[in-house]
Parts: structure tokens; sequence; C-alpha cells
């Protein structure tokens, strides 16, 4: 991985932002890759640009790791006479840390070596909106390339197709023909990153909302244009009558010629739902398979018929891709989930309400100013501790 992929990962680390794919990422640079020099460098260089206080260790955390990071301190800070410290290099040192946080999630507040005593962690009092698509993509032979870190321009070539990131910071593949054998990418969008979305090399453009991905062919080969999705996309998909697109997730498959839709496939959000803007899709299921028209929306669910509503709420089913939150008729335990998969929450629930909410809110506002706005009814309380949310009656 090159320098500016590491040094982006171990900022990450710092900021307590840090997503399951970036650490696995690093977690591999540090154990196969790195250099003693070269790890130093980079962990000096994210100090230098790390702003304490955005992302804090929990006690037991803090305690742990400032006695990992008195070992670095041996050269500059004699070792008390009554208890000796042996030397660790710095390699060690740094990596013993960089596990450490990787191991227990926690973030964490470096010390420098000149520094004075190591401060003791604060909880965090606010989590603000994600600033960045923090899209991991994987390619044909496994590799990842986090996008956030990826230079503008071509950033692979997988057969005959060129994947270029753009100035949006979004991603298109651009074929030169048609390859004999498929090979897949797969775009995953973690919880707490922004919406990301991809050209694929039909023309077909796909939007990912936070918590979701998808795999797809780099070049369409074959009959239909399949690709596979998690959690929540949105598609306008290039017309070719000779050539259906396809959707799936499990068994529930989405089929069109050229259409605009949304589809809903959080796996904690129940049967998949797909809602039409635009066209017309056939959606097919266990049972069954039904035709559907703009402004409607299956509700599929497995090993059952495909429920079919009409004069759906299009401007609430598509407020994630608009910038907001939009809430009707909602539970409370709904409307955080949404709120955990944005925000990248961690949730504790204390005999909430069963009451329902209306809400429309932006998606671009600090967590705590959501929370006040749902507060208002009376019927819920929060407290913010870090990333973690406890819903109080």
């Amino acid at each position: 991985m090159s320098d500016q992929i590491i040094a982006t990962l171990i900022d990450h680390l710092l900021d307590g932002s840090i997503t399951p794919e970036e650490k696995e990422l690093l977690a591999q640079w540090v154990l196969h890759d790195s250099n003693e020099k070269e790890l130093a460098l980079m962990m000096e260089q994210a100090w230098r640009d790390f702003k304490p206080g955005e992302s804090l260790p929990a006690e037991q955390a803090d305690q742990i790791l400032v006695s990992i990071l008195h070992k670095a301190k041996v050269e500059e800070v004699p070792a008390p006479v009554t208890a000796p410290v042996r030397k660790m290099p710095v390699r060690q040192v740094a990596a013993a840390a960089i596990f450490f946080i990787l191991l227990t999630g926690a973030g964490f507040l470096m010390l420098r070596k000149q520094s004075a005593p190591v401060p003791a962690a604060i909880a965090s009092k606010d989590v603000a909106p994600p600033s960045a698509t923090r899209a991991v993509l994987t390619l044909s032979d496994g590799s990842k390339i986090v996008l956030d870190s990826a230079v503008k321009g071509n950033i692979a070539t997988q057969r005959t197709t060129a994947v270029i990131k753009r100035g949006d910071g979004d991603i298109a593949y651009h074929t030169d023909g048609q390859a004999n054998e498929i090979e897949y990418n797969t775009l995953t969008v973690p919880r707490g990153s922004r919406i990301a979305h991809v050209a694929l090399s039909d023309g077909t453009v796909v939007w990912l909302n936070a918590g979701s991905s998808i795999r797809y062919p780099v070049a369409f080969n074959g009959q239909d244009r399949k690709v596979e999705v998690t959690g929540e996309t949105y598609f306008e998909v290039a017309q070719d009558k000779a050539h259906p697109f396809v959707v799936s997730k499990g068994n529930n498959t989405v089929r069109v010629l050229g259409t605009h839709f949304n589809v809903n496939a959080y796996d904690e959000e129940g049967p998949m739902k797909v809602t039409l803007l635009e066209g017309s899709v056939k959606v097919n299921s266990g049972l069954g398979n039904n035709l559907l028209l703009p402004g409607q929306m299956a509700i599929m669910d497995p090993g059952q018929n495909i429920d079919v509503l009409k004069n759906v709420d299009i401007e609430g089913v598509m407020a994630w891709k608009n910038g907001f939150f939009k809430f009707s008729r909602a539970d409370i335990r709904t409307i955080m989930r949404e709120l955990a998969r944005w925000y990248g929450l961690e949730l504790v629930y204390q005999n909430v309400t069963t009451e329902k909410f209306h809400a429309e809110i932006s998606r671009d506002i600090p967590l705590s100013k959501v929370l006040k706005i749902l507060e208002q009814t009376d019927m819920i309380h929060f407290n913010i501790s870090g990333n973690k949310v406890t819903v109080l009656p």
C-alpha cells in the first residue's frame, strides 16, 4: 500500500473514525508490509496532524495504553528505581499500541515522547455527521482500495476496464470492450460514511447509503446485467432492451430494462422493499412475481407472497439520498437504527416508549441536535457518551 493510504488509515485510527475494513488493512500492513523506520515516521506524522479530544478511550483502555506508551518513553524518562522498565523497539511499541486499539475498538489519545503525564480520558459530548465517503473498493484479486486515500484518476485496471476516481470522489468504470471472463468488484460503504455512488461500465449509476454494498461485474458479459446488493441502494439504470438489468438479494430479484428505483435490503429492517420512481420493474420472490408501476412499493418477504403498496411517499423513501431523515409513524427503534447507520452509533435501550414519531430532519447536523428534536415530544430522552447512545423513557 502507498504511504498516502497508510497515513490516512493511521489518521482515522487516531481520531476514532476507523472502519472495520480500514482496521483490517492497517493490521495487514503492520504485520506484513511495514518496517520499523516507516512505521515510526507514519505515527509521527499522524500525531502532528491529530487534534486531541476527538475520540477518547474508556478508563480501562486508557490505563492499558498508558502502560504501553510509558515503555516507549524509557529513553527520555528514567524509570523509577522500584519499577524498572525494559526498553522496547519503536516498531514493537507502535505495533502494540495499534493492535491494542484494533482489538478493543477504542479511540485513544496518543502521548508525545516530550509531553507531560498522559491526560485522563474524557467522554465525547456529541457525534458529528459523517464528513467523508469512507467507501472501500474490493478488486477481483481481493485487494482493497480505500477511496478516501486514492488519488484522482485511474486507480485500478481490471482486464479491459479502467476504474476511475472522479473529482467528486466517486468512481466510474470505463471499458474498452467485452471481456471473455467475468470479474467482479465490490463497493462497500460502512456505517458512519457519507453516501457513495458508482457509474458501472454500462452507464448505470448506483447510489449507496451508509451500511450498504454492491457486487458487480467490471464489464457486463452475457444476456443479463446482474448485480448483488445489501443495505440501501438507488439505481438509475441505463436502457438496454437486449440485456435486462437484474438486482438480487438472496432469493429476491428485481428485473428492469431501464428505470429509476430504490432498494432497501438492510437485514435488520425486515423484508426487502423495492420502490419504483419511473419506468417499470418486475420483482420476483419465492412464491411469485409482480410488475410495479411508478409510485408503488413491493414488500418481498422470502417464502411469502409479494405485497404491493400504492401511492407510496416517494419523498420519504428517497430522503436518505436527498440529505435528510423523514420519519412517518416510525417507532423509536426504527429511527435509532437509521441514525446508528449514519452516525456510526452503538445503541442501548432502557424501557423505551411504543409511541410513533413524525419528523423531518437534516442529516448534516450533529447528533445532539437530532436527538433534541425528538426529545421535544417529551416521550423519549437520550444520553450520549462517545458514539454510544442510551435511549431512555
